[in-house]
């Protein structure tokens, strides 16, 4: 009965952020599995409009926080499958309104996208 009772109130783990965008060239997936304060893990989807995986590409991620005007220092992702990118310990350091700002360079030029993010307390 007790432990019947502690699996139900015990804390589950998040589920991970997804968070999708696009721009006239990409399709974007941009997932982190525990978002929470201090560094922050990140992979990033990219393929072209019809999906299929791009060559070549370099991507990189800045978090800013707009509201405070504070700019973190972009974090290149490394690639880490046929369309995806992973960045490692993107700082995100205090709760708030954030700004993930995303450098696509591939062969027909550079994406460059915003997506807004929320970091609770």
């Amino acid at each position: 009965m007790i432990a019947a009772i502690v699996w139900l109130v015990w804390p589950n783990p998040p589920d991970p952020l997804v968070l999708n965008t696009g721009t006239s060239h990409h399709l974007v997936t941009v997932t982190i599995d525990s978002l929470r304060i201090g560094n922050n893990d990140i992979d990033i989807d990219v393929t072209d409009r019809a999906g299929a995986p791009i060559g070549h590409a370099a991507v990189q991620i800045q978090a800013n926080q707009p509201i405070m005007g504070y700019a973190g220092p972009p974090v290149a992702a490394i690639p880490a499958g046929r369309h995806r990118f992973h960045a490692a310990a993107l700082p995100l350091m205090m709760t708030g309104q954030w700004e993930l700002r995303l450098s696509i360079e591939a062969h027909d030029g550079v994406d460059q996208l915003a997506l807004p993010l929320w970091v609770g307390g």
